[in-house]
């Protein structure tokens, strides 16, 4: 207990100066009515998307006041300043007092804040952020968590894969970038031409397996058009979209086979399912993708989960596993509705996509179906639960954007299908690259 308390001690006195240093830059940026804010920068890149972008499709944080509320939470120390200023402090700015009470706050927090002020992390972070790219918030969000990780004594865990791939994927673009920089201010390349500025990130897609040549070509050149004011035809609408799907899905289908692919190695017991079977996360995307009774990605998980208990257990239906959900007295139903018949047409909602569960409601029905399966999975299966539905807003988001687009829906649709359509080949390589970075040398 004791080397706890200083350990915890040392923490506080190391994170004095790095915070002292942290307000007096916070109060150099005020605006002219002394206002201070943290700038979000976002990079349209389909490379490497903005973290906020992944955490809100996750439903981790949807907005950046939650990261207050997530220290608050894990430290049990609350930040006494209203609701409106937490918000304020990452949009339109709050007043120096305030500033002064959140770095004040920060100070009574244990969170060793020196190891994302590192002089190779803070390298790393102005590099990326002279190269225009998403890197520098990726970089740091995921020493954040790895400090968590290391809080409670585990250096590799799941997320190891996920992370190393993301840290490549920050280095290879800020590299580019940075490139691509140089050839502008050198007059290689005008920074008003579109086409060629798209034609320059080529490098970060050639050596893909699964997009097809000429995609970059091809989406520059439409867009190209498209900005023109040129009205495209539906073909050429439906060819931009199409490589537009392509590039913009591929992150997602790397970072959900490596985090999947790690979760099978961490915690897998069956060397040969996990050389031979593909993982639940990717066998739920695949088969929303090619089964048209599979109506989004989060049903392709649930009828996973039936498959599942149906193999180790016994022969399980969807009514049964209905049976999982806890209806509460205060939800409205229909008069006469029985319990099993609530749970039931709930069930068909969360497969239609619609009325989803909240993290409560999604963790005790998992809980309960663990309960079944005489099992323990911890957060692993809540964190399958909410990537399979942020790929259904993925979908979604992608489908509302396209609607005034001269194309039919369901022909966008059908291409998104495509695309996610691949992803076992992705499970299938990183899985292989793993297990060859794993044989002992000779």
């Amino acid at each position: 207990m004791d080397a706890a308390k200083d350990k915890q001690t040392a923490i506080l006195e190391q994170n004095d100066a790095i915070l002292d240093k942290f307000h007096e830059e916070l109060k150099d940026s005020a605006d002219g009515l002394n206002k201070v804010k943290i700038e979000d920068f976002k990079s349209p890149s389909f490379y490497l998307p903005p973290i906020s972008k992944v955490f809100a499709l996750l439903g981790f944080i949807t907005n950046q006041k939650q990261l207050i509320d997530l220290f608050e939470t894990t430290y049990e120390t609350p930040l006494n300043i209203s609701r409106t200023n937490k918000y304020a402090f990452f949009k339109q700015g709050v007043g120096l007092r305030t500033v002064s009470k959140i770095v004040n706050w920060l100070k009574i927090i244990p969170f060793p804040f020196e190891q994302l002020t590192t002089k190779k992390m803070m390298a790393k972070t102005i590099r990326s952020n002279r190269a225009g790219s998403n890197a520098g918030a990726w970089l740091s969000g995921v020493s954040g968590i790895q400090t968590i990780f290391k809080r409670f004594g585990k250096t590799k865990h799941e997320f190891t894969l996920l992370f190393d791939f993301i840290e490549q994927r920050c280095n290879t673009e800020v590299d580019l970038f940075l490139r691509i920089k140089e050839e502008v201010k050198a007059g290689k390349l005008a920074p008003d031409d579109i086409a060629a500025a798209w034609k320059a990130q080529d490098p970060l897609w050639k050596n893909n397996l699964y997009i097809p040549l000429g995609v970059i070509e091809n989406f520059a050149e439409l867009l190209l058009l498209h900005n023109q004011g040129k009205k495209l035809n539906e073909q050429q609408t439906l060819s931009t979209i199409e490589s537009y799907v392509y590039l913009y899905f591929d992150f997602f289908l790397e970072a959900i086979t490596h985090y999947e692919v790690g979760c099978r190695i961490c915690y897998g017991k069956n060397k040969d399912k996990i050389e031979n079977d593909l993982g639940m996360i990717t066998k739920a995307i695949y088969a929303y993708s090619t089964q048209e009774n599979i109506k989004t990605c989060f049903a392709g998980l649930l009828k996973e989960f039936k498959d599942v208990l149906s193999e180790t257990i016994e022969e399980t239906s969807y009514r049964k596993l209905a049976t999982f959900i806890e209806i509460e007295e205060s939800e409205s139903s229909i008069s006469g509705e029985s319990i099993e018949d609530k749970q039931y047409n709930q069930l068909k909602d969360w497969r239609n996509g619609v009325n989803l569960p909240s993290s409560k409601k999604l963790t005790a029905f998992l809980q309960k179906l663990d309960e079944y399966a005489k099992t323990s999975s911890g957060f692993v299966t809540f964190d399958m639960c909410r990537i399979a539905m942020g790929v259904d807003k993925l979908v979604n988001e992608f489908l509302d954007k396209t609607k005034s687009e001269n194309c039919n829906q369901a022909d966008v649709e059908i291409i998104i299908k495509k695309v996610l359509a691949n992803i076992p080949n992705y499970y299938k390589t990183n899985l292989k690259t793993e297990f060859e970075k794993r044989k002992p040398a000779t």
